[in-house]
């Protein structure tokens, strides 16, 4: 054993390691070929799934934009104790009598004039931009909501975020009920 050990601390035979180590180090053009195949076949499995996730986190990020501001129109509401609403806009400055609210939207308070409508003696509370991405946010009746001063809503509202390309349950379903709460639920995509 104690021979063994003598033999390993030499230099010769640490050199002899170092040389046969010096020479048999990196990968034949071979391995490199394969690893590289290997990498473009996982690549091209993994992006149609990666994209769907993308298109489903931006719904959902979407959604949660016009939740957060229709949360705000009815606090403001509270807080002001004066009527506020929130209607579809295409230039951020005043209302669209549309029910297409992918344009973008504003929040204002709305104490004259007429119900849903920015007038001249209305104040502009937030202004938000057009969805991205070619999505789809529309309601069947409704170009705007209106929050009176108790938080409550003057009818119930639902809107439909649809986003293109959208598949199983990435539909988004935002729904304000007659007490001013919202909430968003996933609905099947259409056919």
């Amino acid at each position: 054993m104690g021979r063994l050990i003598e033999t390993l601390l030499t230099p010769t035979f640490r050199w002899s390691i170092y040389q046969n180590m010096k020479t048999h180090s990196g990968f034949t053009l071979i391995e490199l070929l394969v690893t590289l195949a290997i990498a473009v076949i996982l690549t091209m499995v993994a992006v149609p799934g990666f994209r769907s996730i993308i298109q489903n986190n931006r719904a959902s990020t979407q959604a949660n934009e016009l939740l957060t501001a229709l949360t705000l129109a009815r606090s403001e509401a509270i807080k002001r104790a004066a009527n506020v609403s929130i209607c579809s806009s295409a230039n951020q400055a005043t209302c669209a009598a549309s029910t297409d609210w992918s344009t973008g939207w504003i929040i204002f308070t709305d104490t004259s004039g007429v119900a849903g409508v920015l007038d001249a003696t209305d104040v502009l509370i937030r202004a938000w931009e057009p969805l991205s991405g070619n999505t789809a946010l529309t309601t069947v009746a409704a170009n705007n909501v209106q929050f009176l001063s108790s938080g409550l809503t003057t009818a119930s509202t639902s809107f439909t975020l649809l986003t293109p390309e959208c598949t199983g349950n990435n539909q988004q379903v935002i729904a304000v009920s007659a007490t001013g709460r919202g909430h968003t639920t996933a609905a099947a995509c259409p056919p």
